[in-house]
């Protein structure tokens, strides 16, 4: 097989899961390289023979957002690890390590945690990632981030979208909403990402009545609040196998983020998604702006008037809306195809591999 041979333990079913583990390393496997992935508690590990084959197939094991409560039994696993030759690799695409991160957390994804427990599993974390032997991650924003808490390589390996995959996953999806609609769709967040593109939603909802919105996934009150009740579309989170169908019922998507370090260190992925969808899209410059050509294939807005404006010219000029559109799908196809870049996944294990081995030899 090519390249290094390399095992995920996965967590979750989460989106980073989605991106970062299941698609490249399907990818990958079917281009004959050696990476699989397999749940952290797969009763399949419990069995005699677990060790041997892990010592003798496998050249790393890649650990994505791991931590451990008792420190003792991570060290020892490691060090087992390391004993049987194998490198160990932690891979990040979010800012979880910063101090601010657990007030961020318990006010978005994780209400149901209290801020003592969130910045235990902040130290965790960062006790983990320590003792691994190289970082993947997913942009130089977050690797800077990385780096203040390691001296192991840290490697950036961008996030990719599964084109096939995504257009394979929308065949048959039927729109539900047969006016032309302006959306977003995402998990929680700060008001803050929202608040300019709610009040230009109230403006536009004012002057174009025929428009309609649809808001999917989190339903943030200050969107949803926006727009009259009877022209709002509230769609429900989907299963990562099936999500892409909602988004068929956006045409103008927006692309909206505040301009903080936490949004700096993600990824625009939702922009390559609402394209992929059929969606014209507007963007703020924070994290969409370095991945658009404004006018060209997408247009960008950051305070409520701009938003506003943007979103009015889209609504009223359909060739407009076309030509965007298909140049951001060109250059969404070309640039960010999960295709013509999964081998900078290899390219990246086999680096921190041959750290570790030289560290090893030493």
């Amino acid at each position: 097989m090519n390249g290094p041979q390399v095992l995920a333990l996965t967590g979750d079913e989460s989106g980073p899961t989605l991106w970062r583990t299941w698609q490249p390393y399907t990818e990958l496997q079917r281009r004959g390289y050696g990476a699989w992935f397999r749940h952290k508690d797969d009763p399949e590990m419990d069995a005699p023979e677990w060790p041997y084959l892990a010592a003798t197939r496998l050249e790393a094991i890649v650990i994505p957002r791991f931590y451990w409560r008792d420190h003792v039994s991570s060290r020892q696993w490691i060090r087992t690890l390391h004993r049987a030759g194998l490198a160990v690799i932690y891979d990040l695409d979010d800012d979880v390590l910063t101090p601010q991160i657990g007030a961020r957390q318990h006010a978005t994804t994780e209400k149901d945690k209290d801020l003592a427990t969130l910045e235990q599993d902040r130290r965790d974390r960062i006790a983990a990632l320590r003792l691994c032997d190289g970082v993947t991650t997913s942009n130089a924003e977050l690797a800077s981030v990385i780096r203040q808490y390691t001296d192991a390589p840290v490697v950036v390996v961008e996030n990719r979208i599964d084109v096939a995959w995504f257009r394979r996953t929308l065949q048959g999806a039927r729109r539900i909403e047969k006016h032309l609609t302006i959306g977003w769709a995402g998990g929680a967040r700060y008001q803050e990402d929202l608040e300019p593109v709610a009040d230009a939603w109230h403006n536009v909802a004012k002057l174009r009545p025929d428009v309609h919105f649809v808001v999917q996934g989190f339903l943030p009150d200050v969107l949803c609040d926006a727009v009259p009740a009877r022209r709002l579309h509230r769609l429900p989170w989907l299963s990562l196998a099936e999500y892409p169908r909602a988004l068929r019922n956006i045409d103008i998507g927006c692309c909206s983020v505040a301009p903080n370090h936490f949004n700096r260190c993600k990824t625009p992925i939702k922009l390559w998604e609402f394209t992929l969808a059929g969606a014209v899209s507007v963007c703020s410059p924070t994290l969409y702006g370095p991945c658009i050509s404004p006018e060209e294939d997408a247009l960008l807005a950051e305070t409520a008037a701009e938003w506003e404006a943007q979103l009015l010219r889209l609504v009223d000029d359909c060739a407009l809306r076309r030509r965007l559109w298909k140049a951001q799908r060109r250059r969404v196809a070309t640039e960010h195809a999960l295709a013509n870049h999964v081998l900078d996944w290899p390219r990246a294990w086999t680096e921190i591999l041959e750290s570790f081995r030289l560290k090893q030899a030493a």
